[in-house]
């Protein structure tokens, strides 16, 4: 205490009373701090305005008067609640109001201790009330001084305005300040009491620091021995575990054992969460014991007991390594353990089954799903059995199956929990059909966006008349214009415009539908933007595959011209080319024969980054003379200049089969349409 008071130069019975303070904090949490950390314990009171519990008192009372009313949407019903403030307040509230880091700043600095004790709560409570934004300059200048409001107080406001101005506070700026500049400043790690902290005050920091503000008031908190609490260690976990940090979230972990709060033990629900986020971020090694989980061990060394949803998320990292050994040794902990299988058991080894192609596997786990009523009518169990059903029968058809079955066997597996409407209105069904009796749900629900893209790519591979494409896409162009409540959410993703795509490239007269395809697609102004549901509707751009479907199309139909067009669209749009599109590229020019533009591409697709894979070799194939293909890229290498460009090949094609041929013109036009629609509006 002396030592504090020599530093300071403080009045010893200012120094006494802030000491007392302290003690009766050390008395009530049963702290035990070192002589450094009772030192800054001192320190850190003395640094606030209220010297006693008094002013604290006297805040929490009127701070949630005005909270409880801005909660409720009214008034605040005892005014008495909150203090007045006088000819002297309202003077600096002007001056406070005309610049608050300017003039008010330097009549702040300039006020005795008592005096800013006294008009800091009340121009803080008025400012909640009627300016928000003037608020956060506030809470810059008052804070800066050493002296400065309890932690708390700056905490309720902070809170205030994040939990009913934030809307309007988001974009806030004065300076090179913003909301989250005020709260780095205004909550500085530094400034935080060791012995009684705000917890929700240390919580509302750290879930808006940068990872620099994280990391450093970790390390203050663990070098100065100030209190945490459970929460507040989980919540440091939850920011490591975001940023990546295994090491960091496990020392934070570690923090919980040592607190001994009986509703955040190892195994309480809220550590098990974290501990699940966390494992998300698990990896395998190889070391001596064999091939295991990192995370995973060290959390069951720490003393946490993994219930079935940790369980779950394990098997799910385990199966997703490639390594099945690996997931069935995690499938065989969960039953020696006794974890029932859920729904999100059953969807991971159902994933690894079909990602694998096992279909016994598949077959096996039906069974047992269908054997449990609740299981067997969940709509995700539903779902991914009828993908794996589509992945085994229709996304590849066996030649010696009968498409009409292939349709039907897959209408019957729809039939057994969806509505039968969506499917007629898209034409796949005519009119008058009438499903069987099923043993399904007796009330059906409408179908989801993956069963509906499921019967709709199941259609195109079994029925493959261009018109009925044709017809088929027009009336789902009119019912996603309606806001059709289960097909016009097929728009947010690409799938089932690419169905479409590839249906359309079948035929030459698909070529048109396939540009106003992707025009429709480019075009979200004509879409609507909720469906006659209300759900919100985000429509999807062209993606890279949908762009490397429609080069494709003019490919398949030998127009090289089209196709060099849809590539200058293409880079137009800044579209990123993947292996699939080079792969497309140096197909179209070797099925063109043209040997100079073949080897071109296929240096453009190394120098990205991307290598001759299974079916680029494939369309090499095409060529007539791969030798020369060869000596191309030979060349090639060899005519590096100086500056490190490529001259100009002096190869000629073998043959030029389309250089006299007429493209369809009314294909031409709708390109350049197409391409119009690229252009930005002005």
């Amino acid at each position: 205490m002396k030592k504090v008071a020599y530093v300071r130069k403080a009045d010893p019975r200012f120094v006494a009373k802030a000491a007392e303070r302290v003690n009766r904090e050390i008395l009530k949490k049963g702290k035990h701090l070192t002589d450094r950390g009772l030192y800054l314990a001192l320190a850190m009171r003395m640094n606030s305005l209220y010297s006693r519990d008094l002013g604290l008192r006297q805040w929490k009372e009127s701070y949630g008067a005005i909270h409880k009313a801005k909660a409720h949407g009214r008034e605040v019903l005892h005014k008495s609640a909150l203090p007045a403030l006088r000819e002297d307040g309202e003077q600096l509230l002007a001056l406070l109001l005309d610049d608050c880091q300017g003039k008010f700043q330097e009549a702040w600095l300039a006020m005795s201790r008592s005096t800013r004790a006294w008009a800091w709560q009340r121009l803080a409570l008025w400012l909640l009330q009627n300016n928000p934004a003037v608020a956060l300059e506030f809470l810059l200048v008052t804070t800066e001084p050493r002296e400065k409001p309890d932690l708390t107080m700056v905490v309720d406001c902070l809170a205030y305005l994040e939990r009913f101005h934030y809307e309007e506070l988001r974009d806030w700026t004065k300076g090179a300040h913003t909301f989250e500049s005020v709260v780095a400043t205004s909550l500085d790690p530094k400034d935080w009491p060791i012995v009684s902290p705000p917890q929700r005050g240390i919580r509302f920091y750290i879930r808006r620091a940068s990872f620099l503000g994280v990391y450093e008031s970790f390390r203050l908190m663990n070098e100065r021995g100030t209190t945490m609490e459970a929460q507040t260690a989980l919540c440091y976990m939850y920011r490591f575990t975001e940023l990546k940090d295994v090491e960091y979230a496990l020392r934070a972990l570690e923090f919980i054992p040592k607190i001994q709060d009986p509703e955040f033990s190892m195994d309480s629900e809220g550590v098990l969460r974290h501990c699940c986020k966390l494992l998300t971020l698990d990896t395998v090694e190889d070391n001596a014991g064999g091939r295991n989980f990192r995370i995973l061990p060290r959390l069951l060394k720490m003393g946490v007991q993994p219930d079935r949803d940790m369980m779950n998320l394990v098997l799910a990292n385990a199966y997703k390594t490639g390594d099945p050994q690996l997931g069935s040794d995690m499938l065989q902990f969960m039953k020696n353990h006794h974890h029932e299988f859920d729904s999100y058991t059953y969807l991971t080894l159902l994933t690894d089954a079909v990602s694998r192609g096992d279909r016994g596997r598949v077959d096996e786990l039906v069974r047992e799903v269908e054997m449990q009523e609740e299981l067997r009518n969940n709509p995700y169990i539903f779902s991914k059995i009828f993908h794996a059903h589509f992945t085994f029968t229709a996304k590849q058809i066996d030649p010696d199956s009968d498409p009409s079955g292939v349709f039907y066997s897959m209408l019957d597996m729809y039939n057994k929990i969806h509505d039968i409407t969506p499917l007629k209105e898209l034409l796949l069904l005519p009119p008058q059909y009438t499903p069987p009796p099923t043993q399904g749900l007796e009330v059906k629900t409408p179908p989801s966006p993956v069963s509906l893209f499921l019967m709709i790519a199941t259609f195109f591979r079994c029925r493959n008349r261009i018109s009925q494409v044709h017809h088929m896409y027009d009336r789902f162009r009119e019912l996603v214009q309606q806001g059709h409540p289960s097909i016009a959410p097929l728009v947010e993703t690409d799938h089932v415009y690419n169905e479409f795509l590839i249906a359309f490239r079948k035929s030459s007269r698909g070529l048109r539908s396939s540009i106003r395809l992707v025009e429709d697609m480019l075009d979200a102004s004509a879409m609507p933007k909720e469906t006659t549901a209300a759900k919100p509707l985000n429509h999807i751009m062209p993606t890279p595959r949908t762009w490397t479907i429609l080069l494709s199309a003019f490919n398949y139909s030998r127009q090289p011209d089209a196709a060099e067009k849809v590539k200058e669209m293409m880079a137009k749009h800044d579209v990123e080319y993947n292996q699939v599109t080079w792969n497309t590229i140096i197909n179209g020019f070797a099925n063109a024969q043209d040997i100079p533009e073949t080897a071109s591409a296929i240096k453009k697709m190394e120098k990205e980054g991307f290598a001759i894979d299974h079916y680029t070799m494939k369309s090499l194939r095409y060529l007539r003379d791969p030798e020369r293909l060869w000596v191309a890229i030979e060349e090639m290498d060899e005519s590096l200049d100086s500056d490190g460009t490529h001259r100009l090949l002096t190869l000629e094609p073998a043959y030029d089969e389309c250089s006299d041929q007429e493209h369809d013109e009314l294909v031409d036009n709708a390109l350049e349409k197409l391409e119009s629609k690229m252009k930005p509006k002005m």
